[in-house]
């Protein structure tokens, strides 16, 4: 039996398709016009996810530092310059850095926490910097098309679940992190990707097979990448990483799936096609 039109309203389809109105062209904007354009649009992605990050990571009772941040803009930066293959070193020199800072303030409120402290301020430049960076790697190694396919892959993901998942969905898929989560829907969404990755492969000379396994593995990372942000807010008591987007959230409540899709999203074109 269909949902009732309140239930829609109680989940707020409005402002979430209004936000996708608006952000959507922005990032497709970004993407066609790469280099610079995608780099600033990224940095600013990542600077607002990782102090949404912090305060996550304080609610759930570390203390990040300044660290995090740096590192958020240090890791797309690289990608952006073309220097990608730095992105380990900098990784090293990200831990090393923590650990200083750390030792630093052992004397501070920080010490009683100084190992979750220390975590969070890897995590947070690792999870939000540097898997942002890959949205830059991707448009400049695979192109426009490519690129645009992951995100349509990720898109199809998120929209087939939610239209199916809230007027049918009866089985809950991780009541414990995210309720609104249906079985029936995460099957919608993961046949809505595949056949988005087929149709678009097909329109670049992609092998239907090689297509498939991209949407089907794109789609599964974007479920993981949504679920983990979930069972991180559950862990600081919030409902929303942010207010910036209007029925979203934060950005990272609007890019949770973004940051797991797209970098499996790289190497798996980088390994089948």
């Amino acid at each position: 039996m269909a949902e009732s039109p309140d239930r829609w309203t109680r989940t707020g389809f409005l402002p979430r398709a209004a936000t996708v109105l608006v952000t959507a062209p922005l990032l497709i904007g970004a993407l066609w016009l790469g280099r610079w354009p995608l780099a600033l649009f990224v940095l600013g992605l990542s600077v607002l996810g990782t102090m949404e990050f912090i305060r996550l990571a304080k609610g759930a009772g570390a203390r990040p530092s300044w660290v995090a941040v740096a590192g958020a803009v240090a890791l797309p930066a690289l990608a952006a310059a073309g220097r990608w293959h730095a992105a380990a070193a900098a990784a090293v020199a990200l831990v090393i850095v923590v650990v200083l800072a750390g030792l630093a303030s052992l004397s501070s409120a920080r010490r009683p926490q100084a190992l979750a402290n220390a975590a969070a301020d890897v995590l947070g430049t690792l999870y939000v910097g540097g898997l942002l960076s890959y949205i830059i790697v991707l448009r400049a190694e695979a192109g426009f098309a490519a690129a645009l396919t992951v995100f349509a892959v990720i898109w199809a993901n998120d929209t087939m679940a939610y239209l199916v998942g809230i007027p049918w969905g009866r089985r809950r898929l991780a009541p414990a992190i995210s309720p609104s989560k249906s079985v029936e829907g995460f099957v919608a969404g993961l046949v809505a990707a595949a056949a988005v990755a087929v149709a678009a492969g097909w329109m670049q000379g992609w092998p239907a097979p090689a297509a498939g396994i991209i949407g089907l593995v794109v789609a599964l990372a974007a479920v993981g990448g949504d679920l983990w942000e979930s069972a991180m807010k559950r862990s600081a008591g919030v409902k929303d990483s942010g207010n910036l987007l209007p029925g979203h959230g934060g950005v990272l409540d609007r890019f949770d799936a973004v940051l797991f899709g797209v970098p499996v999203g790289y190497y798996l074109i980088r390994w089948l096609l």
